[in-house]
């Protein structure tokens, strides 16, 4: 209980100094996110509410499809729940400045790491309530269940949290301890874990092909559904306990729930006792990063040797920002994650047989996807390319003494952003449009205005960031959530829509009503035009300003 206490004491002090913290911070910031957060849970709600609807248009078998698409809708949290408990568990786990001041502590290694383990799962759980809430709420209006529903959500919510945060955090523990080092063992296990990818993706198309016929049909439907009715699978406990319960079913419930907490358990002792076996081995190698200074050191120096066409200070400013952005995990991973999962929607667009779709509606997915595209490249940018100067700290004072000018450094900054931006930005909108069979007009567009909205993030964050320059922060989240961030924020979102908007009106209205010929391209072309003056005052502007701003500091 001592240990226990210790640990609520000091949770209680962090929480204590966050809202002090917080309470320092603008209240525009607090302001939008809070009207931002509301407007995203309505709208959630609401097609959450539209796609019941249309479920009941199809009568028995809209029925049949709502209690899958329940285990299909949490096994699809889950997993992006067991993905994001990785991320957070390597970062709270072997990357946080309080581990070894806990190691000091009169505290074991099991302690030490299921504390943190707790620690991430709080982390991670709040994205899976944002989306869960809505869903949940528009099923109880759809179907006018009892309040209950919420309160029997949350019962279930809470084990199944544990249990996927469990998942990652073991796997991460075991990867950190015995992933090795050696680049051909890397090889090899990057080319297993392909072929095993690929022997599942076909070992599901046979399932899929074997079905029976009610289950063939509503899988070619809405494919996935034969996997996530798997009741060996945590998702459809979920899913099936919290329907039970809604229909009157409590013994069946209460199962399912007794089920869902005793793996949950079982995946606090599994993280307790490998947290004692190979947490303190792990955290050591991801301390020390042994073995791998010669491979980055000869990598560096061969990277070098094809940027002799740079000039010297755009070259080493480069590779400055390349060596810190590949030593931290934390920013790659999460950048992987992000663009990640949207080529693995895009790759996957034809297992939904949108292609099949009419043209409107193929429009339509376009454009959705743009909007993801650029949603993405928003948050990128906001939290990789704004603190990146602030990120200078303390050392800022050799920049200006380096044998360069401030306008060469925001250049820099500037382009390199923009190379690695657009580089993902436009292939993931040619892979949609590809998945789609959209008409090459469609695909123009997408490219334009993926590629506009790379310009101009990278053009805002670069400018805002040295504008609102912060060199006493080292923590990049801190640096974000000032004015400066949450002000960049606003401003790539409201880009975002005042660029994807008029093209997405021209399209509805010519594939909605009689629109006279010639109109499309009339139409493409004014908001091409508007796009370009739109883009370059985004880009220009604050990289302008971002220059006086360098120049009248004094380093």
């Amino acid at each position: 209980m001592t240990v226990v206490r210790a640990f609520w004491r000091k949770s209680m002090w962090t929480l204590a100094n966050s809202a002090r913290l917080l309470r320092r911070q603008s209240g525009f910031k607090w302001g939008f996110v809070l009207v931002f957060a509301f407007l995203c849970e309505i709208g959630l709600w609401y097609i959450f509410l539209d796609g019941f609807r249309f479920l009941e248009r199809f009568g028995g078998a809209g029925t049949l499809i709502v209690g899958r698409l329940f285990s299909l809708f949490f096994l699809g949290l889950g997993t992006m729940l067991v993905m994001s408990s990785m991320v957070t568990a390597y970062a709270t786990m072997f990357r946080s400045d309080e581990v070894p001041f806990l190691m000091a502590g009169p505290l074991s290694v099991s302690q030490v790491a299921l504390y943190k383990f707790l620690e991430s799962t709080l982390l991670s759980s709040w994205a899976f309530f944002f989306v869960v809430v809505p869903f949940i709420g528009a099923y109880a209006w759809h179907q006018r269940a009892s309040p209950l529903l919420a309160l029997w959500t949350f019962w279930f919510a809470m084990p199944f949290l544990v249990l996927c945060a469990g998942l990652g955090a073991v796997a991460i523990i075991a990867l950190i301890r015995w992933f090795p080092r050696w680049r051909g063992w890397r090889v090899a296990i990057a080319v297993a874990a392909a072929a095993g990818l690929l022997a599942l993706w076909v070992g599901t198309r046979r399932v899929y092909a074997a079905g029976s016929g009610g289950e063939f049909a509503l899988s070619r439907l809405v494919p996935g559904l034969i996997l996530a009715s798997n009741m060996l699978l945590p998702s459809t406990w979920m899913a099936e306990g919290v329907l039970s319960l809604s229909r009157g079913q409590t013994l069946r419930g209460a199962m399912l729930l007794g089920m869902l907490t005793a793996s949950a358990a079982l995946g606090v002792v599994a993280v307790e006792w490998l947290g004692e076996l190979w947490f303190y081995e792990g955290w050591q190698r991801a301390a020390q990063g042994a073995g791998r200074r010669r491979r980055r050191t000869a990598a560096a120096a061969w990277l070098e040797r094809r940027l002799r066409w740079l000039a010297g200070d755009v070259r080493a400013l480069w590779l400055k920002d390349a060596r810190t952005f590949a030593r931290d995990p934390l920013q790659w991973s999460q950048a992987l994650i992000f663009f990640g999962l949207l080529g693995l929607y895009f790759a996957n667009i034809r297992a939904f047989n949108y292609e099949l779709l009419g043209r409107h509606w193929r429009t339509i997915m376009a454009f959705l996807n743009v909007f993801s595209i650029s949603a993405v490249l928003c948050s990128i940018a906001a939290r990789f390319v704004y603190p990146q100067l602030s990120l200078e700290g303390q050392t800022f004072w050799i920049l200006g003494l380096a044998p360069t000018t401030p306008r060469r450094i925001l250049l820099t900054k500037f382009w390199t952003a923009l190379a690695a931006l657009l580089t993902v930005s436009v292939a993931l909108a040619l892979l949609s449009t590809a998945m789609l069979e959209a008409e090459r007009l469609l695909r123009g567009v997408s490219v334009a205005l993926t590629a506009a909205m790379a310009c101009a993030v990278c053009g805002l964050s670069t400018g805002l960031g040295a504008v609102f320059l912060d060199l006493r922060q080292r923590n990049p989240a801190a640096i974000v959530s000032g004015f400066g961030g949450t002000l960049n924020l606003v401003l790539g979102l409201g880009f975002m829509l005042a660029a994807i908007l008029p093209f997405g009106a021209v399209f509805h209205v010519a594939a909605t009503t009689a629109a006279p010929p010639g109109f499309v391209a009339r139409g493409v072309a004014a908001a091409g035009a508007w796009l370009l003056v739109l883009t370059a005052a985004a880009t220009v502007i604050p990289l302008r300003l971002a220059r006086r701003s360098l120049e009248r500091r004094d380093f």
